[in-house]
């Protein structure tokens, strides 16, 4: 982008001395100049702001500096690994819509069902289109879930899925604890749904 700005070829905003006006956070864009004019490369505590503006500008080679910082290349490998879980962002607002529903206690649960792979019945009387439901531990009670996610063709299992989850909510600030609760109760004969139920436990005073 800064190259196309100087490029001749577009209208570019001056201020009333001549100079050149980018909207940019000075703060941030310091480290961008001190880039391109002496190659200087910022330090970890701020790469990651470093590295927005630089994705931003098109500046390719300080990103790719950026990138050797563990912050920086953990975040790209966090998003790669939930590229290969389809409906990951569904599944979050999910989850988070649920999770705004009026408080009655201290926490709140939202059920989500996680399978890697679809049910392959070896019965045609076996309902592939069943409503997954879990029988709660010591309890005579029955849950539906809230969020699903599935299938997904890369290695990981539901628990590694559960983390990434986990990880990403509290991320976002929210107090949680998780638990698995089971699979799926349906069946035919001897052939058995193995979607698994885990509960996901907002606190909200914590």
């Amino acid at each position: 982008m800064l190259a196309a700005m100087f490029s001749g070829k577009y209208s570019v905003v001056l201020d009333k001395d001549g100079r050149y006006f980018i909207d940019a956070d000075g703060d941030c864009f310091v480290h961008i100049l001190n880039y391109l004019r002496y190659g200087d490369i910022p330090k970890a505590a701020i790469s990651e702001y470093v590295y927005r503006e630089a994705a931003y500008f098109g500046l390719h080679g300080l990103m790719q500096e950026l990138e050797k910082h563990p912050q920086i290349l953990a975040k790209i490998q966090r998003h790669n690994l939930r590229s290969q879980y389809p409906g990951y962002s569904d599944c979050m607002d999910s989850i988070i819509k649920s999770a705004g529903c009026p408080a009655t206690k201290e926490t709140l649960d939202v059920n989500v069902l996680l399978f890697k792979n679809e049910n392959e019945p070896g019965h045609d009387e076996f309902n592939i289109n069943h409503m997954c439901l879990c029988k709660l531990r010591n309890l005579d009670k029955t849950v539906a879930y809230d969020a699903k996610l599935g299938p997904w063709k890369h290695d990981s299992s539901e628990k590694d899925v559960l983390n990434c989850i986990v990880y990403d909510l509290e991320s976002l600030g929210f107090t949680i604890t998780s638990r698995y609760l089971g699979t799926c109760i349906y069946q035919h004969e001897t052939i058995e749904c193995k979607k698994a139920f885990y509960a996901i436990t907002f606190h909200w005073w914590k």
